[in-house]
């Protein structure tokens, strides 16, 4: 039975064209065998090809092929898209109804607005990676290429790039096109963003108090402002630290003191969904509401309409630690991981200051 498409699967049942394990030229017969069994038949009018130049004028003439119908197109990474947005620009403008799958995010030029795009995870094997396009309006075409060269390589530069290797095929057979076009559009299409809510009343008020706060005087040196909340007055540390940040021009990180002792804080969050905060990221709000850390949206809303930058995740490098008055009386938990306040400022290697 025929595999799904990716591995999450798109579809209840749909052909596997993702590129064998064995990543030589001779995969794509086996494509070619997986092909057959779906249409059971061999496929019609099918030709595999090998050189980059030939591919290109296979691409060039679907493109034209497919003015005012139909085409979906893989550019492998969204920069490759920005080389072609005068020739999609001018497919558009006659009338061609055109979807683009990639690697990154939908280039910003305004030319682009019209455009069906659809954002791609990394992959090296999976068809809607590759250079790949398909029409079945006006007329039934279809081109396939997977990159096949070193992993490492694969979407950087041009056909023509030193190292490049590639192997498709090119086909008008109906069948080929029909699931080709199935695979493709089958790549889930871009959640629009709901707009945020409102500024809760808590937010209204933190924002005119960090205006009117006056930051304390603390010799810092380069680096964020890294604010411990997540305890009982967290309020005083959160409008000291974005005072202090506020007259700097520092950037606010804020660490949930459910998780002491400066450490990765939400580690237990990062999973593979790509939403989730990550080692090399940090989190806003929408994050924030989205895992339940009501204290944090405020804390984040109110700094990002104050005008600061902030994030919550565990920094690299701070300036400051500023942390809530009962601080100063760590408990005997808090001393035996190292919390107290005269081994702080040693073990951060950064100014800690107590809010009063």
């Amino acid at each position: 039975m025929p595999l799904p498409l990716f591995k999450g699967g798109y579809a209840e049942h749909m052909m596997d064209w993702t590129y064998p394990e064995t990543n030589d030229e001779a995969g794509i017969f086996e494509i070619g065998r997986r092909l057959a069994i779906e249409l059971g038949r061999a496929p019609d009018v099918t030709r595999f090809i090998y050189d980059s130049r030939e591919m290109l004028l296979a691409t060039r003439e679907i493109e034209r092929g497919a003015k005012g119908g139909r085409l979906l197109t893989g550019f492998q990474t969204s920069s490759k898209l920005e080389h072609e947005i005068a020739r999609y620009e001018a497919l558009m403008a006659a009338g061609t109804r055109i979807t683009v799958l990639a690697t990154g995010a939908k280039p910003s030029d305004p030319r682009l607005e019209p455009l069906d795009y659809r954002e791609l995870q990394h992959s090296t094997r999976e068809l809607p990676n590759q250079w790949v396009l398909a029409s079945d309006d006006p007329d039934q075409l279809a081109f396939v290429s997977y990159e096949i060269g070193d992993p490492a390589l694969f979407g950087v530069g041009g056909a023509a790039t030193a190292g490049k290797r590639f192997v498709g095929f090119v086909s008008d057979d109906p069948g080929v096109v029909a699931l080709l076009i199935t695979a493709l559009d089958g790549v889930p299409r871009p959640i629009p963003k709901a707009a945020p809510p409102p500024p809760s009343p808590t937010t209204i008020s933190l924002i005119a108090d960090i205006n009117n706060m006056a930051a304390p005087d603390v010799q810092a040196g380069p680096g964020a402002v890294v604010i411990a909340v997540g305890r009982n007055d967290d309020r005083r540390a959160f409008l000291t630290g974005a005072a202090i940040a506020k007259r700097d021009g520092r950037s606010i990180v804020l660490v949930d003191r459910s998780s002491e002792g400066f450490t990765d804080p939400y580690m237990d969050l990062r999973g593979d969904d790509v939403n989730r905060p990550s080692p090399n990221r940090l989190f806003n709000e929408d994050i924030a509401r989205r895992e339940g850390r009501g204290l944090l949206v405020n804390f984040l809303e109110a700094a990002r309409l104050a005008g600061l930058e902030a994030g919550g995740w565990f920094p690299v490098k701070a300036g400051v630690f500023v942390l809530p008055p009962e601080a100063a009386k760590p408990g005997l938990a808090e001393r035996l991981r190292g919390m107290a306040l005269d081994k702080l400022t040693a073990q951060l290697g950064a100014p800690v200051l107590v809010a009063q």
